[in-house]
């Protein structure tokens, strides 16, 4: 349920958005989409740091250094190798083709990643899944509402497709934490949180033109953890 919350928020906060494109000088635009990156970057490193750095008997010590470098390399190869940004692009275009829409590859696939990619989305849909709370996911939709709303008064409509994604994503989360929520551990979930808050980081460089990442490609990074962790269940 907190997943079609959540779908719902971010459809109506584009409407809304959409509103507010008809009126924005471009240089505006740019203006709210550095700013946008810059947030998002800042924010994700933070919450990136607070998982990374551990108080131990020693002092601050870091922790899953490796299984993080080894994640978003082998992820990335293994993206570039299937080319999603490729394919999102190509199924964004061609749903802008069959209906007549103006462009909304770069909305859906931006949408599709700030939405779906970070520690909120997998955990709250697990806590909905294995315990039916929905707090989490509630706190998530207000979050992406204000942001569906500022990413739609540049992009427009396509960030209104990133709800399907979010319903998709969410949704099977859900789903499999009612069907093995034992086998969803803690180390588990910090892992793919701290790897997905870096490929929001990356995500805000991009906004902010610094340089053109091809993020949709470094997701496949999120599954390195859950094959590690359940390699080490084995044992």
């Amino acid at each position: 349920m907190g997943t079609i919350v959540n779908a719902i928020a971010i459809v109506v906060a584009t409407m809304i958005g959409m509103v507010f494109k008809q009126g924005l000088p471009e240089r505006l635009k740019k203006a709210i989409m550095f700013m946008m990156g810059l947030a998002l970057a800042s924010m994700s490193l933070g919450w990136f740091i607070r998982d990374f750095l551990v108080f131990g008997p020693d002092g601050f010590e870091t922790r899953y250094d490796l299984l993080i470098i080894i994640s978003l390399v082998l992820g990335t190869i293994i993206g570039e190798i299937l080319n999603i940004d490729g394919g999102l692009r190509k199924f964004a275009d061609g749903v802008e083709k069959k209906y007549n829409l103006p462009p909304v590859a770069k909305g859906f696939i931006s949408g599709t990643l700030i939405f779906c990619v970070g520690a909120m989305a997998i955990l709250g849909s697990i806590q909905d899944g294995l315990t039916g709370d929905m707090t989490t996911l509630l706190f998530k939709s207000v979050l992406d509402f204000i942001t569906a709303m500022m990413l739609a008064s540049v992009f427009g409509i396509g960030v209104a497709f990133a709800a399907i994604s979010v319903l998709v994503y969410q949704g099977l989360i859900t789903i499999g934490a009612m069907l093995a929520g034992q086998f969803l551990t803690l180390e588990m979930i910090t892992a793919i949180g701290m790897v997905g808050n870096i490929i929001l980081v990356a995500m805000g460089i991009n906004f902010m033109e610094l340089k053109e990442v091809k993020v949709a490609n470094m997701l496949p990074a999120l599954i390195i953890p859950v094959v590690y962790f359940a390699f080490l269940g084995f044992f």
